[in-house]
């Protein structure tokens, strides 16, 4: 039987120049021939590459690293073996694919060979039978992702790799399955710091030519890495990588590499052997390398790598998806906006078509106050309001008071239409005085009445807060508009006698306790003349109020209120008000109460007597109340 016998200068080649053969003799055992590694930058820097690799050339280093790279990408490189050995190669082809939320994934081709090997008849060694070749190849696929529930204490990526080990002489081959395992982390005190573990080979693709088995022995690798950037778009890579050979001697590795503006790549590294170097040069994704290495027994090598890369990187992909997830979210937000206006704006015409005016009327309040700038529903508001006024003058066309009681209606439907619920009480009243059995001036007032007690509620309830917060002064005013709009509260008075009789108590400083008082003077004045509709009136009052005192809150909200009424609402606020209103919608419709009343009461600030937003922020603090009640728990 014939038999391969391979050329001492063979086994010097493929063993000494990658480093495949530091096998203990007569172990069976072999480290892989493919330890040269991949990739010029990736050689260059020493191989300590299993750290920091953001490139494919990373599939054999760590399979972890793949999360490094942010883009998309391809490389090809080619190694030309040493000096004098024109025949053999050593080539990788990779590429790299990271995802959005899937993890990284990766294959790459490792390959090296030589021909020219002579061959001999094993009983005659002097038959010479020709010539074969030696190839080893194989393939990589990787996958990594990430461990989201390690965030709070730095960011875990795990990585692996299957391999396929293909081996061929002359006529001979085989074929084994090996499997790397890698991690990477990346502690969150220590900015551009990362550290990274690969068990290579951890189960060794195991092959048979003949008759004897080679297992490639598992190596384990740690590494660090150190990343620091620039503001002129340049950068520093350090780092350090210690490779523990299953049955052969440790190695050190390091490497260093400074980009200057994404386009020139220096690098100097040390393989634990001799002292590596490089340079690469960028340019719109596209990156040429070249590295150098060199052995004692074979002289140099210059590794070249071509590499590209392809399509966006993840940070632009996560730009365009949350852009495109915004763009969503605004779209239903609009939606639900006009799906509320339609809705109201539906609801006005049932109650037109069925005679119910009154009903039609509240209900396009409504939308105005959602949409100030919606002409259509303004116009419509304006014929409802018209119709009112004709239907009332038909009911009272036959009685000598018609003519009074139309102008007391028609003030009290503007008032009540503009939400000044105190003068239009007024003027129901003033109707049902001349008319008793007016049945529309009967239920405009109970609604009238209805709106009073909601605000009369909101101002006992923030005297009562502000009195327990020590702002008696405060305190006083909200009571008086409590007893404006209510001149029969029992409760009012008593709590404006006991806190006037507390202030008066306080008085160590006369001047102080003077000037509180007239503060207290003005304010009822202003309430009062506010109430009855002396607007410049009490915008003169508050004025001198607040020369008084500068932080007295409710006398600013009062001006701001007056001064309203003075100036209607420009076009421009009008548009701010649905701005802030769409935007409080928002957050209500994710649940984030807190940041919609915040929205919602800047409204107030342009338009202090918008009912809807009165009654949207008071439905917010229910709901904050249900969340932190027992119940909700």
């Amino acid at each position: 039987m014939k038999r391969i016998r391979v050329a001492v200068l063979m086994m010097v080649l493929l063993t000494g120049v990658v480093q495949a053969a530091r096998a203990q003799e007569g172990s069976g055992g072999t480290r892989s021939i493919f330890s040269v590694g991949a990739g010029s930058r990736a050689i260059a820097m020493g191989g300590a590459f299993s750290a920091i690799g953001n490139d494919p050339a990373v599939l054999y280093y760590n399979p972890a690293a793949l999360r490094l790279n942010q883009y998309p990408a391809i490389m090809a490189n080619h190694i030309p073996l040493f000096s004098g050995f024109s025949d053999a190669s050593y080539d990788f082809v990779g590429m790299v694919y990271p995802t959005l939320s899937t993890g990284s994934i990766g294959i790459g081709v490792m390959t090296v060979g030589v021909g020219g090997i002579r061959r001999y008849e094993e009983e005659n060694p002097a038959l010479d039978l020709g010539e074969i070749s030696y190839r080893e190849s194989q393939v990589i696929l990787g996958y990594a992702f990430d461990y989201p529930w390690w965030n709070f204490l730095g960011r875990l990526t795990f990585g692996s790799s299957v391999k396929v080990l293909s081996q061929r002489v002359g006529d001979f081959s085989d074929t084994g399955t090996g499997l790397d395992v890698g991690l990477l982390y990346r502690p969150p005190v220590l900015k551009g710091v990362i550290l990274g573990l690969n068990l290579q080979d951890i189960v060794g693709a195991e092959t048979k030519l003949v008759s004897e088995s080679e297992k490639v022995d598992r190596t384990i690798m740690f590494g660090a890495g150190y990343f620091h950037l620039f503001g002129n778009s340049s950068a520093l890579t350090l780092a350090l990588q210690f490779d523990v050979p299953e049955r052969a001697d440790n190695d050190l590795r390091a490497g260093v590499e400074y980009r200057y503006r994404d386009m020139l790549h220096v690098r100097v590294g040390y393989d634990s052997e001799q002292i590596t170097g490089g340079v690469g040069f960028a340019w719109h994704g596209f990156q040429v390398d070249y590295g150098y290495f060199s052995r004692e027994e074979a002289g140099s090598s210059h590794p070249i790598s071509l590499s590209a890369r392809i399509g966006s990187s993840i940070q632009e992909r996560i730009r365009v998806r949350d852009e495109r997830r915004a763009q969503e979210e605004d779209t239903r937000l609009q939606s639900l906006f006009a799906d509320r206006i339609s809705s109201h704006i539906r609801a006005a015409d049932v109650y037109r078509s069925e005679g119910e005016l009154e009903r039609a009327l509240d209900e396009l309040k409504i939308v105005l106050e959602y949409d100030p700038t919606n002409t259509a529903a303004a116009e419509t508001l304006s014929v409802v309001r018209d119709a009112i006024l004709d239907e009332q003058e038909r009911r009272t066309k036959d009685a000598e008071k018609s003519l009074l009681i139309n102008q007391h209606f028609n003030l009290g439907l503007k008032y009540y239409s503009s939400n000044e619920y105190l003068l239009a009480r007024a003027e129901w009243q003033n109707v049902l005085d001349l008319d008793p059995t007016n049945g529309q001036a009967l239920e405009y007032l109970a609604r009238t009445e209805e709106k009073l007690s909601e605000r009369i509620e909101q101002h006992r309830r923030r005297a009562r807060e502000l009195e327990r917060g020590g702002r008696h002064a405060d305190a006083l005013g909200e009571w008086n508009i409590v007893l404006v709009i209510d001149p029969e509260s029992e409760v009012a008075r008593g709590a404006i006698e006991r806190i006037s009789g507390y202030l008066e108590n306080l008085g160590r400083d006369y001047a102080t306790a003077s000037t509180r008082l007239e503060v207290i003077e003005l304010f009822e004045k202003a309430v009062g003349a506010f109430g009855a509709g002396r607007y410049a009136e009490a915008v003169g009052f508050l004025n001198e109020l607040l020369t008084r005192q500068p932080d007295h809150e409710e006398g600013r909200k009062l001006l701001r209120r007056a001064e309203r009424r003075i100036t209607p609402l420009t076009d421009e606020e009008k548009e701010e008000i649905r701005r802030l209103y769409i935007a409080g919608m928002k957050y209500f419709s994710q649940n984030d109460y807190v940041a919609a009343i915040e929205e919602w009461k800047k409204i107030l600030q342009i338009d202090p007597d918008n009912e809807s937003v009165m009654k949207n922020i008071e439905e917010a603090e229910i709901r904050l109340q249900k969340i932190g009640s027992p119940e909700a728990e």
